[in-house]
């Protein structure tokens, strides 16, 4: 009987809780359980409806820092390698003065010379047709006579980049094989990473540290600028420039950049003038276009600086004698070492080549303020003409 009563005691409690009016979970106060959390990404406000917790609170941290979410590379590529083939082959003359042959027998027999190339420092000769003798090697050039020279084809095929979409953040390219370091100083530990020559690098923050400025590329990640050079992005026309197209070459930094309708297309390293022959800051036109011809000169007394290049590749002239165009022989772009011309590699050179139209701007500034202007021009340079562009239809 006992066992009965307690065994309808029991039921009566279980059924008297199941008739009880509970309160839904969902009509809960929101405070009274925890919201879950956002999915990854860099919350300047909070959501509401999400905790911008975990991997949200690390991606924010970065944006305070200056590193966007997520971290892209830059939206570029490089152009078609066959833009670096040279338009005619080329020879390096060695020795002191250069004798120029008539003919191949009188090169060989070192008969009466029709003509000399003189000097002994650069100087390259076109390839029509080559020949050998006696371990010697000959060229017959594009004007006709024969001289000894050695032909090459190993000039730089290196490329700059260019550009789907600008860049939100200026980027940078080395100029030499270079280790990253942990803070901005050689200081500091170096990071794992290294970057080859004419590697490309975004840049999100500086600092200036033992006389070099310094680019964060990475958090945490430092490059100096010893061995690197930067490129401004700046979209904004240049005062002086009335159209939609330019090409700005920076001296402080050695770079180069083509823009048009207000977007970064093109951006590569150059080298500029060097000491008093240093390349003139303004607003320029280019006047005047030439695949490839025959560059030479001398700017001091005895003739010692004297250069001679034929087939110089894909040449732009934009203010007397300075031109923009490729070079073959040995350079190390990022460093000013013309005679007062923008050098570039000659895929690069040929890409703005077929970019450039006559009339194109130029504009040539240093941020520093350190290149003079107006700077004078070299005596013997011929005037720039006026240039009035074809109306268009």
């Amino acid at each position: 009987m006992k066992k009965r009563q307690l065994f309808t005691a029991l039921a009566l409690i279980i059924l008297s809780l199941l008739v009880l009016d509970f309160e839904p979970v969902d009509a809960l106060p929101q405070s009274q359980y925890d919201l879950p959390l956002c999915l990854p990404g860099a919350f300047n406000n909070d959501p509401g409806d999400c905790l911008p917790l975990g991997p949200s609170q690390s991606a924010k941290a970065l944006a305070d820092q200056g590193f966007p979410y997520p971290m892209r590379g830059l939206s570029a590529h490089k152009p078609d390698a066959s833009l670096s083939e040279l338009p005619e082959r080329v020879a390096i003359v060695g020795g002191s003065d250069t004798p120029i042959y008539a003919s191949l027998n009188d090169a060989i027999a070192g008969g009466s010379p029709i003509n000399t190339i003189v000097g002994a420092g650069g100087r390259y000769v076109s390839v029509i047709e080559s020949a050998q003798s006696g371990g010697r090697t000959f060229v017959r050039t594009k004007s006709g006579g024969w001289v000894e020279a050695t032909p090459f084809w190993s000039w730089p095929r290196w490329q700059g980049l260019a550009f789907y979409a600008t860049p939100n953040h200026n980027f940078g390219f080395t100029i030499d094989n270079i280790n990253s370091y942990s803070a901005p100083s050689f200081a500091s530990v170096p990071t794992q990473n290294s970057y080859p020559k004419y590697e490309a690098f975004p840049i999100y923050n500086y600092a200036d540290a033992e006389g070099y400025k310094w680019y964060e590329v990475a958090p945490g990640e430092w490059i100096p600028s010893l061995k690197s050079r930067e490129v401004l992005v700046d979209t904004h026309r240049p005062e002086g420039v009335d159209r939609d197209r330019w090409i700005a070459i920076d001296l402080e930094h050695q770079t180069l950049a083509v823009y048009e309708n207000g977007e970064l297309k093109f951006a590569t390293v150059i080298a500029s003038g060097a000491g008093e022959l240093y390349s003139d800051p303004g607003v320029y036109e280019v006047y005047h276009k030439v695949e490839s011809h025959t560059m030479q000169g001398s700017y001091s007394a005895n003739r010692a600086d004297f250069f001679y290049y034929e087939n110089v590749p894909w040449a732009l002239y934009y203010n007397h004698a300075q031109a923009i165009h490729g070079v073959y022989w040995p350079a190390i772009l990022g460093i000013p070492q013309s005679h007062g011309c923008i050098n570039m590699f000659p895929g690069d050179a040929n890409w703005l080549f077929q970019w450039t139209e006559l009339g194109e701007y130029v504009y040539v500034f240093d941020p520093s303020g350190k290149t003079p202007m107006p700077t004078p021009t070299p005596m013997g340079t011929p005037p720039q003409p006026i240039f009035t562009p074809t109306p268009k239809p």
